[in-house]
């Protein structure tokens, strides 16, 4: 690669990047990683949104390609950095673990992405690890979604979040971040994975009886606002460079945009 840049998305609204339909108890899944059963989102999602946004600018078929020849920006999958999840304390949390830090340190160090350097935060069973100034904790004990967990204040829990903080968003917005940023252990963060994402009935009516339709009862997925997901972006060739890459605005990204959902915030950061 001749040129790398970090993605950050932060859902603005719930975010439903699905798969189709599925058996199951929702008929309308997210995507997930087959490995972990983490959302995600597939870099041909994002891609084919910001293609969208920058077909004006002359050098748009060079950088994302066309149906002769394959474009000089290479996406990858945006993985969930941080999950809001439900707290009795402090409203919400951002939610991560030591899994998803490593991979994300990982990554940066393939991509040559730096600022994640040290991304170890150390807990295990039912502890978890906060920031210096937490909203979440009471007692020694924080809440999330319907786990009752020891709080363990770490001073790698607030490296980490200022790292993220200081790619992910102003100044003057990161404190709200850190106050609320929290790692848990690799097995919880699998189960509030699959449990913590939104579940809601779509039903379409008759217009003459304002009865519900005939297969117009379904059940959809979605990943909550205030999710962070991150991915990176490559460029083949010097031109054109990832600096045109500049978004001034939220972007619509997945499905049911009519309804507000998928409206992010995509940061670009070296």
């Amino acid at each position: 690669m001749n040129e790398t840049r970090l993605i950050l998305l932060h859902a603005l609204t719930p975010l439903h990047v699905g798969t189709g339909q599925a058996v199951g108890n929702v008929d309308l899944p997210i995507a997930r990683e087959k490995a972990t059963g983490f959302p995600i989102v597939p870099a041909s999602a994002l891609k084919g949104v910001l293609r969208d946004y920058f077909s004006t600018q002359s050098w748009a078929t060079q950088a994302f390609g066309d149906t002769d020849q394959a474009g000089a920006w290479v996406f990858t999958d945006l993985r969930i950095l941080c999950l809001p999840m439900r707290s009795f304390f402090g409203v919400f949390a951002y939610a991560t673990c030591p899994l998803i830090l490593e991979q994300l340190r990982r990554r940066a160090e393939v991509f040559g992405v730096t600022g994640f350097e040290n991304l170890s935060v150390a807990v295990d069973g039912t502890q978890i690890a906060l920031t210096s100034d937490s909203a979440l904790q009471r007692d020694g004990k924080v809440y999330l979604e319907d786990l009752d967990l020891t709080a363990k204040e770490l001073q790698a829990a607030d490296a980490v979040a200022r790292a993220i903080a200081d790619k992910l968003l102003p100044e003057g917005e990161r404190s709200h971040f850190m106050a609320r940023f929290a790692v848990v252990a690799n097995d919880v963060f699998t189960f509030l994975s699959e449990t913590a994402t939104e579940v809601v009935a779509r039903v379409r009516l008759e217009d003459d009886t304002k009865t519900v339709a005939s297969g117009g009862l379904w059940y959809e997925e979605a990943v909550p606002a205030e999710a962070v997901f991150y991915g990176f972006v490559g460029a083949t060739s010097e031109k054109p460079s990832l600096a045109s890459l500049q978004i001034d605005q939220p972007l619509q990204i997945g499905g049911d945009a009519t309804i507000g959902r998928g409206l992010c915030k995509v940061v670009i950061a070296p």
